[in-house]
């Protein structure tokens, strides 16, 4: 467990010291997540020694955390409560923090039944490219009147601002969990899949590969045995597969060539051919593949899809609104300038 640090006075000296001498600067934490989200534009700004927790309250399902910290550190705090951070972030080379989580955005594999790290978010402190220390949402649930600015910074890859500190919605942990797992063709493993999510069930993560499906159950004793039944020749395993799909350790994270994501609306089937190595989870809604002459994952016209390493992806077009709002936080672009949204 690391020791509670506030070190929010020298990151915002810092970035008040480059506004005043145009300077450009990189945000940077453990660099788990430096392949989605690099910036080599102007000097480090570590974020590593400003951590701990601000704020508690199990009661409350609510806790504030400084961008620094540690994701495992803040899971292991919640676990001794029952209690849990449900988008469940990844944690690449075992580690990460807060404020890369959501900067990044990334969700693990039950994001459609726990919801995203956008959902999580209830407020924030940040510091923008002027060097001003704002602070947008709050520390509890309820309804805010405006522009939900905190949430905004969800997925902003640091190009809006410095995150200082986050407060996050918690939920308690299920009272058990079960992984079963069955051989099943494509077909079949989308249909079911899809009937997974079509209905209230106890069901919180699937995941097909290398012709496995697999389904995590939730929930009490009653609920768990109930949807069982879902997949009534799937074996139980270790529940750790979901560690491994969502920290990129699994297996089939360890092929060669360009990773990539493809994502599908709900009800439309990616059509895969018995041999294409592919990983799927999200109830079919997200796709992983390699580009390699073995894997040709056939993708229509609307289908979104890009190389999860955003460092050899054709930088994107930046919309009217991402430049109005870089206009906003961070005019001179001075924070992580050459990332683009």
């Amino acid at each position: 467990m690391t020791i509670a640090s506030d070190d929010s006075k020298r990151l915002v000296d810092a970035i008040g010291h480059a506004v005043a001498n145009k300077k450009q600067l990189s945000i940077v934490g453990q660099s788990t997540k430096s392949r989605y989200a690099h910036s080599s534009s102007g000097d480090a700004l570590q974020t590593r020694d400003h951590v701990g927790i601000i704020e508690y309250q199990p009661d409350e399902l609510t806790i504030s955390v400084r961008a620094g910290t540690p994701i495992r550190e803040v899971a292991d705090i919640l676990a001794a409560n029952d209690q849990t951070l449900a988008c469940d972030p990844p944690r690449f080379m075992g580690g990460g923090t807060i404020g890369g989580a959501v900067a990044c955005g990334l969700s693990g594999p039950g994001r459609p039944w726990y919801g995203n790290v956008r959902d999580a978010v209830l407020g924030v402190e940040m510091v923008n490219g002027l060097g001003e220390q704002l602070r947008f949402g709050g520390k509890v649930m309820k309804n805010v009147a405006g522009f939900d600015v905190s949430r905004l910074l969800v997925g902003s890859l640091g190009v809006f601002g410095l995150i200082l500190s986050v407060n996050l919605r918690v939920q308690p942990k299920p009272q058990i969990e079960r992984t079963l797992v069955t051989d099943m063709e494509w077909d079949k493993a989308w249909r079911a899949m899809c009937g997974a999510i079509a209905k209230p069930s106890a069901v919180t993560a699937t995941c097909y590969c290398s012709g496995s499906l697999y389904l995590r159950l939730s929930g009490n004793r009653a609920s768990v045995a109930e949807a069982s039944s879902i997949l009534p020749s799937g074996l139980e395993t270790a529940n750790d597969v979901w560690e491994q799909v969502r920290d990129h350790t699994h297996a089939f994270f360890n092929n060669e060539g360009q990773l990539r994501r493809s994502w599908y609306g709900r009800g439309k089937k990616a059509q895969l051919s018995e041999d294409e190595h592919v990983l799927v989870e999200w109830a079919g809604a997200q796709l992983w593949s390699y580009e390699q002459a073995s894997t040709r994952v056939a993708l229509d016209a609307n289908t979104d899809s890009e190389p999860f390493d955003r460092s050899v992806a054709n930088p994107p077009i930046e919309s009217k609104y991402v430049k109005r709002l870089r206009r906003a936080f961070d005019p001179h672009r001075l924070l992580n300038s050459d990332v683009r949204l």
